[in-house]
């Protein structure tokens, strides 16, 4: 077995969890003129990719989530990580943004999504030339 393939399996082994089973989401939600925190069920459940977690919850209605390790009393900002996971299902348009949840719509991922969405969507950008001249094309009247 070669060095670069044990290398490999080694790290992917070793690749942490998005959500270990002493860590929660915590949900920030703005609904009316409040501010509220809800603690996703996830504790005792290890999640190994934000998408799998997105694959229980919805975050409808959130603007931000933040892992928080119950150990270590410790919090980590994790939206721009599952708006990157939401968006890798999402196969529509920018025009559909109205059914992105608030924490991909406010996120940097959805800005390089538009973006990357874009740039495969451009016209063909470089500049058409014809085979005629401009006197086979126009006419040789033009003064």
């Amino acid at each position: 077995m070669s060095d670069a393939i044990s290398v490999d399996a080694a790290t992917a082994m070793s690749a942490a969890p998005f959500l270990k089973r002493r860590e929660i989401i915590l949900a920030m939600m703005t609904l009316g003129a409040g501010t509220f925190c809800n603690e996703t069920d996830t504790t005792g459940t290890t999640y190994r990719t934000a998408a799998d977690w997105l694959d229980v919850h919805d975050g409808e209605h959130v603007e931000r989530l933040i892992r928080f390790d119950l150990d270590a009393l410790h919090g980590e900002d994790v939206t721009e990580t599952v708006a990157d996971a939401w968006l890798n299902g999402f196969e529509q348009s920018p025009e559909q943004e109205h059914r992105l949840p608030a924490f991909v719509r406010t996120s940097q991922a959805w800005e390089r999504w538009c973006a990357d969405f874009s740039a495969q969507c451009a016209p063909f950008g470089q500049t058409a030339h014809g085979t005629l001249n401009h006197r086979q094309q126009f006419g040789t009247s033009l003064r």
